[in-house]
This record gives C-alpha cells, structure tokens and sequence, in this order.
C-alpha cells in the first residue's frame, strides 16, 4: 500500500474516530472474513486428494497424507476400509467445508454493511452538527449548494471504502492461503508465478493514479453543480422575471456534462482493471505450465489432480488479487470526497461565536456599546468606534443611510458573529461571557427577511419553543393581526405555507415573524425593518400591534419609514459605520443634520 493510500486510510481512521466510531468494531467482520477464508483454503486442500482418489480409483492413500489422516482415524473401520464411504465423506466435508466458508462470507457481508451504513449515518449527524455550529459569517462566505451536496453525496464517496473493506480482507487473507497451498503443491511453479502479481501491481497502480486524479476533479464538479442546482433554484424569481431559463439550462447542462465525462472516465478506468488481470492472468498462467513442462517436466512438479488445483488457485488468486487492487481503486476515487468532509472537522475558516459561562438572568439596566469597531473578513471596517447606551424598558431607533451598518449592529446584538472583546456590555458585562442559550432566550427578533420553514404555520409560529399551548399561539396570532389569515386557510393553523413561505404574502410573511416573536415573550424586542413589507393599513394594524408589544420591554428598531419611530426614547444616527447623531426626534431634527436630511427626504 501506498504512502498516499496508507494517508487516505489514516483519514478514514481520523473520520471514524470524528464520529465516535470505534475502529475494534471493524473486528466482527475481519475475524469473520479470515474464517471465511480459511475454510475456503481448507476445501482447497481436501480438493486434491479427492480428485487423486477420484483419478486412481482408491483412496487407501489417505491414511498416510499429513494432517488429513488425523481426521480419517477418527472414522470408524468399516469407513476407513470403503473406498466409496471414504469418497462420500471426503465429498461430503468439502460441501459443508465450502457451505461454512459462503455463510462466514454472507456474515461478513451483512456485518461489515451494518458498520458502514451506522457509520454513515453518524458521519452526516456530524457534519450536519458541525454546520449548525458554525457561525453566519462562514456561510456568508460560501456556498449553500456545495454544503448540501457535502452532506448528501460526499459523505458517503468518503466512507465507500468500508463498504467494500470486508472484500479487500477477505481476498488478502485467501491470497494468504492461495500461496501457502501453491508453496505445497510445487514451490518451483510458484516462484515462476510470482512475477504474474508483480506485473498485476503495477498496472492496477497506473489505473489507481489516474482514479484518484479523476476523484478530485469529479468532487469539484458535483460541488459546482450543487451549488449551481440550489442557485437557480432559489432564484426561480428572477429566472423567470428575465427569461434566463433556457440559458441557465445551458450553465447546467455544461456542468453535468463535464461531470459525467469524468465519471465515465472513472468507471472505465475500473472497468478495465478486472478483464486485464483476467488477461493477463490468462497469459501468464499458459506461460508458466509450458515454461514449466518445458524446463522440469510433469513429473518433477506434481501430479495431475494437484496441477489442476493449482491452476485453479492460480486463477482464482488472480480473482482475489483484483478485489486487493479495486479496493485500492475504491480508496483513490474516494480521496476527493474525504478531503472535503475532513474540511469541515477542521476549525480553521469557520467562525465560531461561543458564549461563556454567565447565564444571562434579564436585563437589569442597559444594553451598552464601547468604542464598537467590527469587520467581518477583516478587508474593511463596517463599524468604526460606535458608542451608545440603550436603556432598559426603552424604545432605541438606529436608523442611517443604506450600507450604514444597522443590520450589522443588530447581527451582533444577536450574538450571530462575535464581536470583539470588551465592545458590546449588558449590564456592565461583556456580551461575551453570556451563555448562548440564557442570553439568546431574553431576545426575539422580527427581520426583514423573514425566515419560514417548509411546515404548518403552527409550526412556524411556535418554532424553537417547545410545548407552547394552543390559547398562547392564538393569542399571538391575534396580536400580530393574522386571525382573519387563519380563518380563510383550508387547516387553519395547520396549513402548510410552502418552503420559505411561498404560499404567503410579503405582509403575512412579516406578521408570522410578529406573532413568532410575540408568542417568545422575550423582555428585548428586536425589529429590523419591521414593516417594511405592509401596505398603510397593515401597517398600521402592526404598529398598534408592536406598541403593545413593546411597553414595559426593551426595543431596538431598525426603520427606513423614520414615521414609525417618532416615539422613540432615544434615536441612534450611523452613517458609513460611524456614529454621528443620538438624541430624541425633536432635537435631531433641530440640529439640522444627517436625521434632519432624512427626514425631509420621507416627506415626500
């Protein structure tokens, strides 16, 4: 085996033990496999005398033959004197020999399929446990396409190996027994035959090279074409809105085409290896007998029966051979696939927010920023020094230009990427030292993009929550002004709203999120765009909404439409990640600046 094979196996070890896996669970189907080839190895054996006997019409030579003849005195006389019973239990033990040898080999099968397909599932459990803790910032920054593609494709093309591991076992110990009966036989046709599996190595070596070449190449394209897959699908919209759908299906089709040339290139390359070893087997095998016959003679290498059971274990050593090579073909195909699902169980690039020890018990006093600089590859500053106090049971506005960073403040409010130390306090803490789950509980958020999953709007609404009672969601429902929806769905609440909320409107879009957010009773109350999916009406059936919502509550609200936060306690001015103005509506507008601007630009 290869110092790169010995590399990939080392990688499958590395991935099992990622999943908990333990490798001693791979011993059930090796032992199993190395019985299984033992007895295959003894049937061999007990396969010359019967042949001998069979060919000489007697079978008295068995007494004397090594290891056998300790078996046959165990046999009663009269047995032992027959030569027919003697041929009916040689025959016999060979039948239930190769019986034995096929129901180890079904075990190890089913054994070895058991491991892999747990291993399988553990593995995309994993991954998909993996994902979930990465933070937003890494799929910010890379594809959603090739993630899926990962989990449903590349996990199992990783773990191929071990579908296949028991075969590769079994063969190397029946080649193992192949040599030690051919060493029996004639050890002067077995140095002969030698050069036959060193020629085998090298041409499965030069197909092996050019599979896994291949394997790398075929994991980049079926990544692009998951990414390209869930891309268009995902913009259907603005496919249609332009036309485009003949021209993406050309994207497409380029890229599955060049993914199945290489795949057929890859299935060739296997393909070939089992008919040349046959040849060449074929070949060397005529070869060996005549340069044998040539040279020694018939009588100086062994008898006839055991000539033919030597070709025979020749063949089937060849047989045993290709499943050693195949395998090692299975393990450069999969090299691709395993270096991209060890990727993810690296750290690096992946942008963890972890939270600390202190569980968050509710606001207190106030939510503060110090000197706040952030940016999020480190290419430029989003945030630039922004300082402000927003004061618990208050109504706090951030509002600025687009591209101001707003949504950035509220992303790290919410703990989605982590900011830098010492920048963002509650309650004089660092938001840092928070737990996760105890800081996150007290917070609800109403985005502009609202986030709906493929479910019942029960669902969606009490999602994240646990056992929530019917009288609390129609409370909410009520509140978020979604009972006259309700009534007009074929199930009510139960209805399915389609995947990402299709089959709703923008505005019932945004109140489902209202309602998910009122039901979660959190003490801070996060709105980012809040209405700015309404028309008047609902909007203002929202907003009466959010002012009950909002009293006795903290709220940070996020608006372009500055009318609805002409209420608020306090108004945070950002423009290009700086902060420029605080204050309340009425001195802002006094001091004739960059809210004043604002503000005159809505009026109209």
């Amino acid at each position: 085996m290869s110092s790169r094979e010995r590399s990939n196996v080392g990688k499958i070890l590395f991935l099992l033990k990622g999943i908990n896996i333990h490798p001693l669970y791979l011993l059930i189907p090796i032992t199993l496999s190395l019985a299984s080839a033992a007895f295959e190895g003894i049937g061999m054996g007990l396969l010359i005398p019967i042949l001998n006997g069979f060919f000489e019409q007697s079978f008295a030579f068995v007494t004397e033959t090594p290891y056998l003849r300790e078996f046959i005195f165990l046999l009663p006389d009269s047995v032992i004197a027959d030569d027919r019973q003697l041929f009916g239990v040689l025959l016999g033990g060979f039948v239930i020999i190769y019986i034995l040898k096929n129901l180890l080999r079904y075990f190890a099968i089913v054994s070895i399929g058991f491991f892999s397909e747990r291993s399988l599932h553990h593995l995309r459990k994993i991954v998909f446990s993996k994902y979930v803790s990465f933070g937003k910032l890494f799929f910010d920054t890379t594809n959603v396409g090739h993630h899926s593609t990962l989990l449903l494709e590349f996990t199992r093309q990783a773990l191929n190996p071990l579908l296949s591991v028991d075969r590769y076992i079994n063969s190397m110990f029946s080649l193992i027994v192949y040599f030690v009966i051919m060493m029996m036989i004639s050890w002067k046709l077995t140095l002969i035959a030698l050069p036959l599996f060193i020629i085998l190595h090298f041409a499965v070596r030069f197909m092996v090279l050019k599979i896994r070449h291949l394997s790398r190449s075929i994991a980049s394209k079926g990544a692009a074409l998951g990414t390209k897959s869930v891309e268009i699908l995902s913009t259907i919209p603005l496919v249609k809105s332009y036309r485009t759908e003949v021209e993406e299906l050309k994207r497409y089709s380029c890229i599955s085409d060049e993914k199945a040339k290489l795949d057929f290139r890859t299935r060739c390359l296997h393909a070939v290896i089992l008919p040349m070893q046959e040849v060449i087997t074929m070949l060397f095998a005529a070869g060996i007998f005549l340069g044998a016959l040539y040279f020694f003679g018939r009588e100086q290498i062994a008898s006839a029966p055991a000539l033919v059971v030597y070709f025979y274990v020749v063949v089937n050593a060849s047989s045993k051979f290709g499943a050693v090579s195949g395998f090692r073909g299975t393990m450069a195909a999969a090299s691709g696939p395993l270096e991209e699902v060890l990727e993810i169980f690296s750290e690096d690039g992946k942008y963890f927010v972890k939270g600390g020890d202190v569980t968050f018990k509710g606001l207190k006093n106030s939510i503060e920023c110090k000197n706040l600089t952030f940016s999020y590859t480190n290419e430029r500053d989003v945030l630039k020094g922004v300082s402000f106090t927003i004061e618990k049971g208050k109504m706090t506005a951030i509002v600025g230009p687009t591209g101001s960073g707003k949504s950035t403040l509220i992303n790290l409010f919410m703990r989605y990427y982590d900011c830098p130390e010492n920048s963002i306090f509650v309650d004089g803490t660092d938001v840092r030292e928070f737990a996760l789950d105890s800081y996150l509980r007290h917070i609800a958020l109403v985005s502009q993009d609202t986030m709906l999953l493929h479910d019942s709007l029960r669902y969606n609404i009490a999602y994240g929550l646990g056992d929530v009672s019917d009288d609390a969601v129609l409370e909410a429902v009520e509140r978020a002004r979604l009972l006259e929806l309700v009534s007009k769905l074929p199930d009510g609440l139960d209805t399915l709203i389609g995947d990402r909320g299709v089959k709703l409107s923008g505005g019932e879009k945004q109140r489902v999120s209202i309602a998910r957010a009122l039901l979660k009773g959190a003490e801070i109350l996060i709105l980012d765009e809040a209405t700015s999916s309404l028309d008047s009406k609902t909007e203002r059936l929202i907003q009466e909404a959010i002012d009950e919502a909002v009293k006795d509550r903290t709220a940070i609200v996020i608006a372009h439409r500055l009318s609805t936060i002409q209420h608020a306690d306090s108004i945070v001015v950002i423009e290009d990640g700086k902060l420029v103005e605080k204050g309340v509506l009425d001195d802002l507008l006094r001091q004739k600046g960059v809210f004043s601007d604002l503000w005159e630009e809505q009026k109209f």
